[in-house]
């Protein structure tokens, strides 16, 4: 990539993000070097959607600066980028990203002279092959063993990546139905995993089992409108269940006391840690131990397993 313009604004969008330093000109928060990710403190996230705001926001500054995250820049934030580079993922999720390139009117002087026209490059696995994907789930794409996962259906993503290849140049909003109807209309899924073979096949009929158990699930769920809520105890909630969102299904919020001084500054009160970084079999009630606080990190135990949680976010350090 060319880097020769006093205004250029990259927006690196990943399925995950490790902890590793790309340049001089990366984003940062009080001056700390950071990313964008969902395992950050809420204090902490709403300073890093601010700076991020601030940055590539309509109103963003004179200079140039780097992005790195992952999800959470597709929505809610108004920020205007001059490139995306971004990890393949479905067409309907590339379009929200492709959302945050070139988003607000700007003249040609306030943009790269390479980039007058929008550009997204998507990262592709390697030798555009999507198979090792069926078997062990990768950068976001491909299912889990026991189902689901962040983008589960390589159905989808193959879709996705013939309508790149095919189309290379697009105009939004215009082509979005082409692209989106082209990438997850049932007909077209079922063509692909019939080329691809027994493997796609067999994709295919696990993704169809996770989608009826799930609406089995709902229509289980449903609660009948003509009746008045909780008045019939067999509609009432229980109450002797935790009764959790998806999103937040058994996730814990840990607390600090005293509070800490976090990596960009503010106290550090409670941290949220979602329930696939915690050690089976946690007590729910367990408290933080063996803290470690430094000016860049703070270190600590959930029962043996260690945590660090700095300008990276939060980090499951063994797998105790």
């Amino acid at each position: 990539m060319k880097y020769n313009s006093e205004y250029q604004y990259i927006l690196m969008l990943l399925e995950s993000v490790k902890p590793r330093v790309y340049g001089w000109t990366l984003f940062t928060v009080n001056e700390v070097v950071t990313l964008h990710h969902s395992r950050f403190s809420r204090q902490d996230r709403s300073l890093l959607d601010l700076a991020i705001e601030s940055r590539l926001g309509k109103k963003r500054p004179d200079g140039s600066c780097i992005v790195i995250g992952t999800q959470t820049l597709e929505q809610s934030l108004d920020i205007d980028a001059d490139v995306l580079i971004t990890d393949l993922c479905p067409m309907d999720v590339l379009l929200q990203r492709i959302g945050r390139l070139h988003r607000h009117c700007r003249s040609k002087a306030q943009r790269p002279v390479d980039y007058q026209t929008a550009q997204t490059w998507v990262l592709t696995p390697k030798n555009n092959d999507l198979t090792p994907m069926l078997s062990h789930a990768a950068h976001g794409l491909g299912r889990f063993r026991d189902g689901g996962g962040v983008y589960p259906d390589l159905r989808i993503i193959e879709a996705t990546h013939r309508l790149i290849v095919e189309h290379p140049n697009i105009q939004v909003p215009r082509d979005n139905r082409l692209l989106v109807e082209g990438a997850t209309h049932p007909d077209q899924l079922q063509v692909i995993q019939q080329e691809m073979g027994d493997a796609w096949e067999q994709l295919g009929q696990q993704i169809e089992g996770d989608t009826g158990a799930q609406r089995t699930i709902g229509y289980l769920h449903t609660l009948e409108i003509d009746k008045e809520f909780a008045k019939d105890a067999n509609m009432a909630f229980p109450n002797d269940h935790k009764i959790a969102t998806r999103l937040g299904a058994q996730d814990k919020l840990v607390q600090f006391e005293p509070p800490l001084t976090g990596p960009f500054g503010k106290q550090l009160r409670q941290l949220p840690i979602r329930h696939f970084l915690l050690p089976h079999g946690l007590d729910p009630d367990t408290p933080p131990s063996a803290i470690e606080h430094t000016q860049e990190a703070i270190i600590f135990n959930l029962g043996k397993t260690r945590f660090c949680y700095s300008r990276f976010g939060l980090e499951r350090l063994n797998n105790d």
